[in-house]
């Protein structure tokens, strides 16, 4: 339960998880305790059967319900110094060059792109796609999306430029800064985990401009600035830092104390995932 009291005076800093079901926010102290909480239901559309994908400007109206929410309940927002949001991951928006979204963010569990995620296994081949990624061949990978938008919204897919997921396009309409980190990244098929780069080999392979694909950061390096329509939006002060934050299980992970090699984590929420720290990528 979250007490505005705790943290009295002291730095603030808010964290967002753009989940399956809902979206949260939670506003802590500098030594973790909570200060103050609020939760929106993640609204997601089923347009045909099988299918699931959310609107870009709906994951952002929930969010920033959710965040204002919790703003509210201090007597002094202006104390909130960071800003960093987690998400579900294989969740990718396509976005044109004024920003806007050139169609919607298909949910990780959606499996439509299995012609692609053929395709990809054709032309990489699944050993060195695995090689590659570390990713055993599935339709839900990011990469897989994309290239079901290309295929199936080519008009659209024509004035897309930038491939963000979704944490990464939250952080965007919070900074006005775009770039992904790690951790989601490497969910998209499209990340070498050798070089820790994009992967021309895979992207050239399948026909995507590795320009689609958002600058690579570090989960926690600052991104930017809270921008004045996302300040009127949230209720977060404009000198707040927005940071990179990542997939939901990774950061929960470091939140756990569960990154060190030999420990094991059971992370449970709309899915379920088993998870181990390693010294090197693999």
């Amino acid at each position: 339960m979250s007490n505005p009291e705790l943290g009295r005076g002291g730095p603030l800093l808010v964290g967002v998880d753009a989940g399956t079901t809902n979206t949260k926010a939670i506003i802590i102290d500098l030594a973790g305790c909570v200060v103050a909480e609020a939760s929106e239901p993640t609204r997601i559309e089923h347009p045909r059967p099988e299918w699931a994908e959310y609107a870009a400007e709906t994951l952002w109206e929930v969010a920033a319900s959710a965040i204002r929410r919790a703003v509210n309940q201090l007597d002094d927002p202006d104390r909130i110094q960071g800003v960093a949001v987690a998400s579900m991951a294989e969740t990718g928006v396509p976005l044109d060059g004024s920003g806007a979204a050139t169609g919607p963010a298909i949910a990780w569990f959606d499996k439509r792109a299995r012609a692609e995620l053929a395709l990809i296994e054709e032309r990489v081949g699944p050993d060195r796609l695995f090689e590659i990624s570390g990713l055993a061949p599935e339709p839900i990978f990011g990469l897989c999306k994309l290239l079901w938008h290309k295929h199936h919204r080519p008009d659209s897919f024509a004035r897309t430029v930038q491939w963000l997921n979704a944490a990464d396009y939250l952080a965007w309409r919070l900074s006005g800064e775009m770039a992904t980190d790690y951790s989601l990244a490497s969910r998209t098929f499209a990340l070498d985990l050798g070089t820790q780069r994009w992967s021309t080999e895979v992207l050239e392979a399948v026909g995507v401009d590795a320009s689609l694909m958002a600058p690579l950061v570090r989960s926690g390096q600052r991104v930017g600035k809270v921008q004045a329509e996302a300040a009127r939006a949230t209720g977060l002060p404009r000198h707040c830092v927005v940071a990179a934050g990542g997939h939901d299980h990774m950061v929960g992970s470091v939140a756990a104390d569960a990154m060190r090699p030999g420990v094991m984590l059971l992370s449970t929420g709309t899915t379920e995932a088993i998870l181990m720290g390693r010294d090197t990528p693999g």
